[in-house]
């Protein structure tokens, strides 16, 4: 039987496990003799037994508690998390020192050691999710110093009606409904292997390396994940907001220049002509009241998933455009449009 490729979001996990896992098995190596605590091949086997219990913390943390762990200011859910992560290293050391002579490991050194790398591997995870896997890689190796093209898909994501909602909610409860609505696209976005570039007051900005958002479609196949998942928990935001969120989506492909940009706030911009020519597009959903709309760029180079249509739109003038660009109106079975 043939075992399709691993989703995104379980790939990340296994990641995690491992890194965590490895890390704490050669820092266990390496501090054996500080806590009395046998041979080194014990404490390595004991140490990757934390990391194993570090890693489903992790993975509760990121998945079940992400919610509630940030809805807590940035401070408070490092401060929380190095609490947990010191609670694993110590009733470890608690269980595996002999005679348990926790009070002769526990100097204010090895406490000291200890928190420090409470405090180091959850400053990695909060960087991390602040600014985004990929961004924080990239600009801890440099990838992007020295700017370099690339070849990406574009996805425009933007709330229907969202002037009229804000006006109508206030805009605390505006804010509420749409930061509800980013923590529930980020899943199938990450599902799909796709990158969050940037928020845009309601417009969200997603982009994928153009093999990986062609391959099975990951690009198209997320707007659809993302449309299933609002309409499922429709009732929920019908319930707390009295509405319920509808997104209108932009597809294309072409040429962009990624590199950092910014001195005292450093970031990763990414500039081109693909950039503006997709937020073109958006523009066209409004004109042709359709909730997807993809170029032809995006269409004639991957396959569409079972029971999705593409209806041609025909060659459109876009907005401060040059050129007239092929654009297709996407449709799911029993599709709403604007």
């Amino acid at each position: 039987m043939r075992i399709g490729p691993l989703r995104a979001r379980t790939v990340q996990r296994i990641a995690v496990v491992l890194a965590i896992t490895l890390v704490s098995a050669a820092m266990g190596g390496l501090t054996a003799n500080l806590f009395d605590a046998g041979s080194v091949a014990d404490r390595i086997v004991t140490s990757a037994l934390a990391g194993t219990c570090l890693s489903l913390l992790e993975i509760t943390l990121q998945g079940p508690g992400a919610a509630l762990l940030w809805r807590l200011p940035m401070l408070a859910a490092l401060a929380l998390r190095v609490a947990l992560y010191l609670a694993i290293f110590l009733g470890l050391l608690w269980l595996t020192i002999e005679d348990r002579r926790i009070e002769l490991a526990l100097t204010g050194g090895n406490l000291v050691m200890l928190a420090s790398l409470s405090l180091a591997f959850n400053a990695v995870f909060v960087l991390r999710r602040l600014l985004g896997p990929g961004t924080l890689a990239a600009l801890l190796i440099g990838r992007y110093h020295r700017p370099r093209p690339e070849q990406r898909i574009v996805l425009f994501m933007d709330l229907i009606g969202s002037t009229q909602l804000a006006e109508r909610l206030g805009d605390l409860a505006f804010h509420r409904f749409v930061n509800r609505v980013l923590f529930d696209i980020t899943d199938p976005v990450l599902e799909a292997g796709g990158e969050i570039y940037r928020y845009v007051g309601d417009e969200v900005i997603v982009t994928w390396p153009i093999a990986r958002g062609l391959r099975d479609a990951a690009c198209l196949t997320c707007v659809l994940a993302i449309a299933a998942r609002l309409e499922q928990r429709a009732p929920d935001y019908q319930r707390q907001f009295g509405a319920t969120p509808r997104l209108r989506s932009a597809l294309h492909a072409g040429h962009l220049i990624i590199g950092e940009m910014g001195d005292f706030k450093r970031e990763i911009v990414m500039l081109g002509d693909t950039m503006n020519t997709t937020a073109r597009i958006e523009d066209a959903c409004r004109s042709f009241g359709q909730d997807i709309i993809a170029s032809a760029e995006v269409i004639h180079a991957l396959t569409l998933p079972a029971g999705i249509t593409a209806e041609s739109l025909g060659v459109v003038e876009l907005r401060g455009k040059a050129a007239a660009l092929e654009l297709f109106a996407v449709h799911r079975p029993e599709a709403r449009t604007c």
